[in-house]
């Protein structure tokens, strides 16, 4: 009986581990939908940091964030010719 306890226990919590844990990102993913945006071409040699300076004279550092959060990066590597959606009037 203790044992059963016990299964049911952590089985709820590991189900409100899971459910708070599937939930994030898709709230994330919705958070900017609102967001205007633009589709920007990477040229050669850009860097996340010169394409914030182009399109944003507020904190650099946030709009990096946010372009990174957009568009789903998880370092700021980019490639020619790829294709990030940036957000305008921020």
């Amino acid at each position: 009986m203790k044992l059963k306890i016990k299964l049911i226990i952590y089985l709820y919590f590991f189900s409100s581990l899971m459910i708070f844990f599937v939930k994030k990102p898709i709230n994330d993913q919705y958070q900017y939908q609102n967001t205007p945006t633009i589709e920007y071409k990477i040229q050669k040699g850009d860097t996340l940091w010169g394409i914030s300076h182009k399109f944003t004279n507020k904190n650099h550092q946030e709009f990096i964030y946010l372009i990174k959060k957009m568009n789903n990066l998880d370092n700021s590597l980019l490639m020619e010719d790829q294709i990030l959606i940036l957000p305008v009037n921020i």
